[in-house]
């Protein structure tokens, strides 16, 4: 039951926000009318939060700690965001006036919402499921240094931009992990996640799907409809993998004892969503402004990436994909090989290659990876031999980016030590999964001898 100081504090609270909120949409409005702006995938994000709000609105007068948890979480984000369009915009004068407007708004929000009277009016519940920081910390260390570090993207003189890129991936890889641990699928299910990411990262975030600059990815293969369909193929199945997959693989084989249980509890959920959309952010105002001036999505591909990740979301969260599992799996260095020559071979032929600006064969690419997913489909994997697939395709993709798009000496020698260096944790983890076999084989004999020999 909420006292009069505290229903009036909350009120408080509803005003500023309605007003940040409004001011919003009043400055998203006004930018796409002024041709300050065109209406594009920020100025969409804003109208649908916007309508998102009203509902929780009614959730935070109702009471509900969630609500207010969200208030607090999007209050500070929202103040960044507004910050960085304000300093960085480019909006004429008058429009900036209006979001410096939104900016006090805002501060004012995450003063009143910080009040002790406030907060006591949505005492906390204590969440008693287990949690693990430490192996969603190594997952967020972990994702970008598989998906953008160890291929050799950015040159090791440029190394300061992996800063730009690690939010998005830290935060993404975390936060598609804790959903899909919460619904229960399977490894077939991350990887439809991962072309979610693909998805938005690639269509949303930098535009590059539809770009007809960025990259030089129109020049790799055809465009049809608008669409880098090269870049297309080899980048979904790249955040599939790479960004997601095999990240998550990873971590929930060195936390095994953990299993598949979620890592955070609802709160670093929301932050590690909040941090992912503030990363998404980050990276659309400094790469395609800088790499590709003056382009945006047209409004059709934004609603048709926005759908087609809306959904492979939704099917992944609630089909429950189950592999046929037929065929045994080769011995971990065969599978380990096999995964390394597989990863080489998709990216080299839709990569190009040196001085090359088309593609080698998207249709072979589309081979290979076709086949190499049958292939896991039908498999028994062990924990094991999935690990070594996924050792394996990171050195066969670090060993692509020494021959194929390192440009200086020094970015050869370190991805030559990248791949080294994965080439030795693969077989430390496999030494070590070897003796944890046999112990755990152990315990299952003594347990069956004291069953069959009771004292």
């Amino acid at each position: 039951m909420t006292s009069p100081q505290q229903r009036k504090a909350i009120h408080l609270v509803v005003v500023l926000l309605v007003a940040s909120i409004s001011t919003s949409v009043l400055v998203t409005l006004l930018s796409v009318a002024s041709h300050a702006a065109k209406l594009g995938p920020n100025q969409i994000l804003v109208l649908l939060v916007a309508i998102g709000y009203v509902w929780v609105i009614r959730q935070l007068r109702a009471g509900s700690p969630a609500a207010y948890r969200r208030v607090r979480i999007v209050s500070a984000a929202g103040f960044l965001l507004v910050a960085s369009q304000v300093a960085f915009g480019g909006y004429p004068v008058w429009l900036r006036a209006i979001e410096g407007a939104q900016l006090a708004l805002l501060a004012g929000l995450i003063v009143a919402v910080n009040r002790p009277v406030v907060r006591g009016a949505f005492p906390a519940v204590r969440d008693g499921r287990p949690r693990n920081r430490r192996a969603a910390l190594v997952l967020a260390v972990l994702a970008p240094l598989c998906a953008e570090v160890s291929l050799g993207t950015v040159g090791v003189r440029m190394a300061w931009a992996w800063l730009v890129f690690a939010p998005i991936y830290s935060a993404g890889a975390l936060f598609l992990r804790e959903l899909l641990r919460r619904t229960g699928g399977g490894y077939a299910n991350v990887l439809l996640l991962g072309v979610a990411y693909g998805l938005v990262e690639e269509g949303l975030v930098l535009q590059s799907l539809t770009s007809p600059h960025l990259y030089g990815a129109a020049q790799w293969g055809p465009r049809l409809f608008g669409v880098n369909t090269a870049y297309t193929e080899l980048n979904l199945v790249y955040h599939a993998l790479f960004s997601v997959a095999i990240p998550v693989i990873l971590v929930e084989f060195l936390f095994g004892r953990h299993g598949t249980a979620p890592y955070l509890r609802r709160g670093g959920v929301i932050a590690a969503g909040v941090i992912a959309l503030l990363g998404a952010a980050l990276l659309r105002v400094s790469v395609p402004p800088a790499e590709d001036p003056g382009y945006t999505m047209p409004l059709v591909a934004v609603v048709v990436v926005a759908v087609l990740a809306l959904a492979v979301v939704g099917l992944a969260l609630r089909v429950h994909l189950k592999p046929a599992r037929r065929w045994a799996a080769p011995p971990v260095p065969v599978v380990a090989l096999a995964a390394a020559v597989a990863a080489f071979g998709f990216l080299a032929l839709l990569w190009p290659m040196g001085d090359a600006t088309r593609s080698l064969s998207m249709t072979g690419a589309a081979f290979l990876a076709a086949a190499a997913l049958y292939a896991a489909w039908n498999v028994a994997w062990t924990p094991r031999q999935l690990v070594a697939a996924c050792f394996g395709a990171l050195v066969g993709h670090s060993i692509f980016g020494l021959v194929g798009s390192a440009e200086t000496l020094a970015d050869r020698l370190f991805l030559a030590g990248v791949a080294v260096v994965t080439v030795a944790l693969g077989v430390i983890t496999y030494i070590r999964g070897g003796v944890h076999d046999h112990e755990r084989g152990q315990l299952e004999r003594d347990r069956r001898e004291e069953v069959a020999c009771p004292a």
